[in-house]
């Protein structure tokens, strides 16, 4: 069956637009970026201070966009700029615009996307870049909105798993502080009139309870160090290393870490491939692509193995990080086609397994917390009863 008028009607669905000025003047007259209407310069200045930056679902949605118009064989600055107009938010409206430009400029679609790094990454560049070598472009997009998209439903499901303790541990902290800084002085204060010795947790709750309210500045400064000596600490490679390592030990989140990095690595490892991408380059880019460090140092001495003339299965096992399973697998691929085809199958299983362990974290956080909560609740009543009970007993 011909698809292509199918194709091309979803496509003029999709794309509607006015037809640019230089496509009215002529095919092949291309106009220079610095020749541009002052009003379409204008409409892509973006204020300074704005707050609506491109995010990652937006990047997500244009590569989608992206993807039907070079399947429909819709030229790109065209396409584009009719995605522009039709754009509501100014950041991503101006972005597009800014692409659209380039690339009606003469600039190849890498180098347009490239003048926007910060948002597209460098793992996006990178394999644009070798889809356009190797005239896979039309699979390539496809194949890179797949993966973005999974990797915010990914993100979606751990938040949706840290909401609960988030929400309670801040009630939690909330009640213990009113309780500690009002209500248990208060009741220590009639106990001492009444000549009742504080049990030891009423003690403890009331000599907390006096520290933070006289000393709340200390408290606050402390806090505040703390906070941002961790914040420094994670921008630096080391800082950064140890945090990882410490979370991979982690019982629940550490398993649960490692089958989501391990699942992106490989996505990207089958994306990279498959466009194209020399290996050790494609082990690299796709090291970087998971956001971790740990897992990028490991892929660095893979690669670095692989230029002495190691094979895969053998350079592998370098990443210690990366799951023997895992590792077996891609060393078992022959060729391209086969590492590619490896890496997506392997990458759905611990996408499925990295599924299964955040229900299973989130299963397990609540009883984790209902019990911290339960135990809070019993040392701030019994500071309170305990006073209570021997204040009876001396009245009768």
């Amino acid at each position: 069956m011909n698809r292509q008028p199918e194709q091309m009607s979803q496509a003029n669905d999709f794309v509607v637009g006015r037809v640019t000025t230089a496509r009215a003047e002529g095919v092949g007259k291309v106009r220079k970026a610095g020749d541009e209407p002052r009003a379409r310069r204008a409409r892509r200045t973006t204020p300074a201070f704005s707050f609506q930056r491109v995010s990652a679902a937006d990047v997500a949605a244009l590569t989608r966009e992206l993807s039907v118009l070079v399947e429909a064989r819709i030229p790109l600055a065209r396409g584009l700029m009719s995605i522009a107009e039709q754009e509501s938010k100014p950041a991503l409206r101006d972005l597009i615009d800014d692409v659209a430009t380039q690339i009606e400029a003469g600039a190849s679609m890498t180098d347009a996307l490239g003048r926007h790094r910060g948002v597209f990454g460098e793992v996006y560049i990178e394999t644009m870049r070798a889809a356009e070598k190797s005239g896979n472009l039309s699979a390539v997009t496809t194949e890179l909105a797949d993966l973005l998209d999974r990797q915010m439903e990914m993100r979606q499901q751990l938040r949706q798993a840290m909401t609960y303790p988030v929400v309670v541990l801040c009630t939690v902290t909330v009640a213990m502080g009113v309780f500690i800084g009002f209500v248990i002085p208060r009741f220590a204060g009639q106990f001492k009139t009444s000549g009742v010795e504080l049990p030891m947790a009423t003690r403890i709750v009331q000599a907390v309870g006096e520290s933070a309210r006289n000393e709340w500045w200390v408290y606050l400064i402390a806090l505040t160090s703390a906070v941002v000596g961790f914040a420094v600490s994670l921008r630096t490679q080391s800082g950064r290393i140890a945090f990882e390592r410490l979370m991979f030990m982690t019982p629940v989140v550490g398993k649960l870490a490692v089958s989501a990095l391990t699942a992106r690595f490989l996505r990207v490892m089958s994306l990279t491939v498959a466009s194209g991408v020399d290996l050790v380059e494609a082990v690299i880019i796709s090291g970087r692509a998971t956001g971790g460090r740990v897992f990028a140092r490991d892929c660095d001495i893979v690669a670095e193995r692989l230029t002495k003339g190691e094979s895969l299965g053998e350079a592998l096992a370098a990443a210690s990080h990366l799951p023997v399973f895992a590792r077996r697998m891609l060393g078992a691929g022959t060729d391209s086609a086969d590492l590619a085809r490896a890496s997506l199958l392997v990458a759905k299983h611990f996408d499925r397994r990295a599924a299964e362990l955040t229900k299973s974290a989130s299963s397990l956080i609540e009883p984790i917390m209902t019990i911290l909560m339960a135990g809070l609740v019993l040392l701030v009543a019994l500071s309170v009863f305990l006073p209570m009970w021997q204040l009876a007993r001396i009245s009768r």
